[in-house]
């Protein structure tokens, strides 16, 4: 999908989201935020969505090195990462552009050559060609690891404004679903220990804290929880697992998967 070349004032726009100008990319979350979007769909992510969840991480979990290798993982036999995703709606045809440049710019680094490089982007993309949209908006996603008879939860990441909507839940859903599918015994995965919201989300799903990784994470030094479920494919997991699930939709709607 393309769009007819930006006027003046959105011209404007695009210079700052892609200068850096700090009311850029927040005041584009806060117009995306006060649009109507379409109704959610679960599909597999692919590596043309790597950009866009990377950027997803760096807002969900700043600070924090290494980074996962997202674009790596997707590319793993026994990875699978899962999005959370809404169609454009018409009227954000121009925000769409322009969220497509402010990706773009995000993955920059800082420095004479970066700045140097955003210009001439800017210039070809304003003049030769005009912005791409992303096929649809990523509201957030989940990545697993199936490792033998165990699959574990990578990353858990959501945009800020998709927050307390219930999509973290319904991502886990879905990855306990591939699990499940997979055959997988049990999931497992690392919190931090601070996140007590995290933390009841995943009892609320069976998980149990059966250890602990010091000092595992970079950003501060915070330990790790070690949580991991019971088997999944048994009786009991699977009728409160289905319970869990059935209360989900019938609170926050049922959720379209590709055919």
């Amino acid at each position: 999908m393309s769009f007819p070349n930006p006027g003046n004032q959105t011209a404007r726009l695009l210079a700052d989201i892609e200068s850096g100008s700090t009311h850029g990319d927040t005041h584009l979350s806060e117009q995306l935020n006060g649009l109507p979007l379409n109704e959610l769909l679960i599909r597999r992510a692919t590596l043309d969505d790597s950009t866009m969840l990377e950027k997803i991480e760096r807002e969900a979990f700043p600070g924090m090195t290494p980074v996962t290798q997202i674009s790596r993982d997707l590319t793993r036999e026994n990875g699978i990462y899962l999005v959370a995703a809404r169609q454009w709606h018409p009227d954000e045809l121009e925000l769409g552009a322009r969220f497509a440049i402010a990706t773009r710019a995000e993955k920059e680094a800082d420095g004479l050559v970066a700045r140097l490089k955003r210009s001439v982007d800017k210039y070809l993309l304003d003049r030769i060609h005009t912005p791409t949209l992303p096929a649809d908006y990523i509201a957030g996603f989940i990545g697993l690891w199936l490792v033998l008879d165990e699959a574990h939860v990578v990353i858990i990441g959501l945009r800020e404004i998709d927050r307390r909507k219930g999509i973290g839940e319904l991502l886990l859903i879905n990855g306990l679903e591939h699990a499940l599918e997979n055959g997988s015994r049990v999931v497992t995965l690392e919190v931090r220990r601070s996140n007590r919201p995290a933390i009841e989300l995943y009892r609320k799903y069976g998980f149990q804290e059966v250890g602990l990784r010091r000092r595992y994470y970079s950003d501060n030094g915070e330990d790790a929880l070690i949580m991991t479920t019971p088997p999944i494919h048994s009786d009991d997991y699977l009728e409160h697992f289905n319970t869990l699930r059935d209360l989900h939709a019938a609170k926050w709607g049922e959720v379209k998967r590709p055919a």
